[in-house]
């Protein structure tokens, strides 16, 4: 049962002809999905320019900030707390080396995304004392969407070196357990990482609109004002 789902679903793994057929396709996938990443961050840069958010205060983000920087730090050290305690073998270790390696590169993305908490006007979200308070609560759920736009290439790189690792495991797992699952989800997670700042792009791209709708239906009432 096992031979056939691999010789379905796994010829990188069986080798011979469908072992190279599927190590092209895959190299030509990781290729597109770098190239796209490539030129796709400077739209994702233009998205940013083009779509300005206000706030009136930006206190607000610098609280969310620091709650969020202490809820990334409490959570690396718990977890390691709790990874430590799970090592009492050698496959004890072994996880925990694999959790390890995974948490560390989270926790940097998350500092990374803390930070812009601080400098909100990386994501183009500027100080404005006449923004409302419906206009400030539309800028702290675009800044949702901001975020993977501003952090495209740190995410993609983030995703895929999950996936190396995940793959260099997935193998080890395959020779030695014979589990083979985890080979195709570590595939699956590098091709992720070398699309997703395609992936944010059009996230971004149908869900802003309708922020910006309310943002044009709250600019309304401030026409004839301005003059």
């Amino acid at each position: 049962m096992n031979d056939a789902v691999l010789d379905l679903l796994f010829p990188l793994i069986q080798g011979g002809f469908g072992g190279f057929i599927a190590c092209l396709v895959l190299i030509l996938a990781l290729l597109i999905g770098l190239n796209f990443s490539d030129k796709i961050k400077n739209a994702n840069a233009e998205l940013i320019d083009a779509n300005p958010t206000t706030i009136s205060n930006p206190i607000i983000f610098k609280i969310f900030g620091f709650i969020f920087f202490i809820g990334i730090t409490a959570n690396f050290l718990l977890s390691i707390a709790a990874s430590v305690d799970g090592v009492d073998s050698f496959m004890g270790f072994y996880y925990f080396v694999q959790d390890l390696l995974a948490l560390v590169i989270l926790t940097f993305v998350g500092f990374a995304v803390s930070n812009l908490y601080f400098q909100p006007d990386k994501v183009n979200i500027k100080v404005d004392k006449s923004s409302t308070v419906a206009e400030d609560f539309i800028a702290l759920l675009t800044f949702g969407l901001k975020v993977p736009l501003a952090l495209s290439k740190m995410l993609s790189q983030a995703i895929i070196l999950i996936g190396v690792f995940l793959l260099f495991f997935a193998v080890i797992d395959l020779f030695t357990v014979g589990q083979f699952f985890g080979v195709l989800t570590a595939i699956a997670t590098v091709i992720t990482g070398a699309f997703a700042p395609f992936l944010f792009y059009l996230l971004f791209l149908f869900l802003f609109p309708i922020f910006n709708l309310y943002l044009a239906i709250l600019y309304i009432p401030k026409i004839g004002k301005d003059k």
